[in-house]
């Protein structure tokens, strides 16, 4: 097998499987990661403001995202506080933060926004929805287990999965259970569970079997059912096919990526195969309308035309450096952040290194990135030593002076703001 992210195993035989390991927080031996490649980067950051809350173990971030609306930024933590903060930089950290609501669970999943309402899972099988004005509990609904998996909300209803293979309907407003399905586990899984995938009325859920269901959102009646990746071999760490990442739905097709499998893109109507390329992997891959990008288990990158499965490009520069989910930034580029507290940018057009910075603390450096979110040159991190900072990325001192031209047509855009 090969190295994951300091990923936590479940499953009935993790305890014996991780005693026989070297580590416990990983599948194998840590791979030496590639050499960063000299570069001057074109961007620098601005750190607009930062919150430090407590610190918590990487394989407890999976299920934690950032949310927002026009004004504010919300985040959880598995110390289980939930907090909202302004967008816009304040001049201290009381005026910086909004509010912060402490409970006695650890928050492991969402916050997911819905109307006037912040929805989170915890790891104590409960689901949460606090107002957004002033972080009361408007309903809490207990569950079965761990709920892993972001809320995603439509129709009025929640979808969350939890670690016992259920995924539950919820209403939105009243926290009543509208049904609930089970899906068998096999013995052994990745720690994290991807949230579902809603489009018309249709929920795509990927299993940790290898397995893709299409159900009825409003009964959770199937649809259908395909095995995308089959298990192989004579361990269950050897037969582990975890669809870990979010299906993707892109110009009628259906994208699937399976860990120790494949990448599939699936026609939605019937889930049957329309290509398939032998690539392992369990981050969160992109697709815009040029092309597919998408992150295997070592790390490396590679930009995929998603109506044929053509390999457009391939990026090992990155190689076991621990890549976290890939996000856009600015719709030009890819970001890309690693094990070691880097954030790198990508042209997307043809996977080359653009830009790079190291993310730290006032107090250090943390290496352990969890979640990075974008929204314009804003950049949103969050770690595992508890700080949650925001930065400004502006045109580096050395692309100013050195390309006035602006061949990236940064400075154009920042006189522009």
């Amino acid at each position: 097998m090969n190295y994951i992210n300091t990923y936590f195993l479940k499953g009935i035989g993790a305890l014996l499987i991780l005693g026989f390991m070297a580590s416990c927080s990983s599948s194998k031996v840590v791979r030496e990661p590639a050499p960063l490649i000299e570069m001057s980067s074109p961007y620098q950051a601005e750190k607009d403001w930062q919150i430090q809350l407590d610190a918590f173990k990487y394989s407890d971030g999976e299920g934690l995202y950032f949310a927002e609306d026009a004004d504010f930024v919300y985040f959880g933590t598995p110390a289980g506080v939930l907090t909202k903060a302004l967008k816009a930089t304040q001049d201290r950290w009381t005026d910086q933060v909004v509010w912060q609501k402490k409970i006695h669970e650890p928050i492991v999943s969402g916050p997911t926004l819905y109307q006037d309402r912040v929805i989170v899972g915890t790891a104590k099988a409960t689901l949460i929805s606090f107002v957004k004005k002033d972080a009361s509990i408007a309903w809490q609904t207990e569950l079965s287990s761990e709920v892993l998996s972001r809320p995603v909300i439509a129709e009025g209803q929640i979808f969350v999965r939890t670690v016992d293979g259920k995924l539950y309907s919820v209403n939105a407003v009243t926290g009543r259970v509208n049904w609930t399905i089970e899906h068998q586990l096999p013995n052994l899984s990745l720690r994290g569970v991807a949230p579902v995938t809603y489009e018309d009325g249709v929920l795509y859920v990927g299993w940790e079997t290898g397995q893709v269901e299409a159900l009825d959102a409003a009964t959770g009646t199937r649809k259908w059912q395909s095995q995308v990746v089959i298990p192989k071999g004579r361990t269950d760490l050897e037969r582990m096919v975890d669809i870990q990442a979010t299906l993707r739905l892109e110009a009628g097709r259906l994208f699937v990526l399976g860990y120790q499998g494949k990448l599939a893109a699936l026609n939605p109507e019937n889930g049957n195969l329309y290509w398939s390329k032998d690539i392992s992997g369990f981050r969160d891959f992109l697709i815009d309308d040029s092309a597919l990008y998408v992150v295997d288990e070592d790390d490396i990158l590679y930009g995929f035309d998603y109506v044929n499965g053509t390999q457009l490009w391939k990026q090992d520069n990155f190689k076991y450096r621990q890549a976290i989910d890939l996000v856009f930034y600015q719709k030009k580029q890819i970001l890309l952040a690693d094990g070691q507290g880097y954030l790198h940018w990508i042209d997307k057009l043809d996977g080359t290194p653009v830009a790079r910075i190291k993310h730290g603390s006032h107090y250090g450096t943390s290496n352990g990135i969890v979640r990075v979110w974008t929204a314009g040159n804003r950049v949103y991190v969050q770690d595992t030593d508890g700080f949650n900072n925001a930065y400004t990325i502006k045109p580096s001192n050395w692309y100013q002076f050195n390309h006035p031209e602006d061949p990236l047509g940064i400075l154009k855009k920042k006189d522009s703001e």
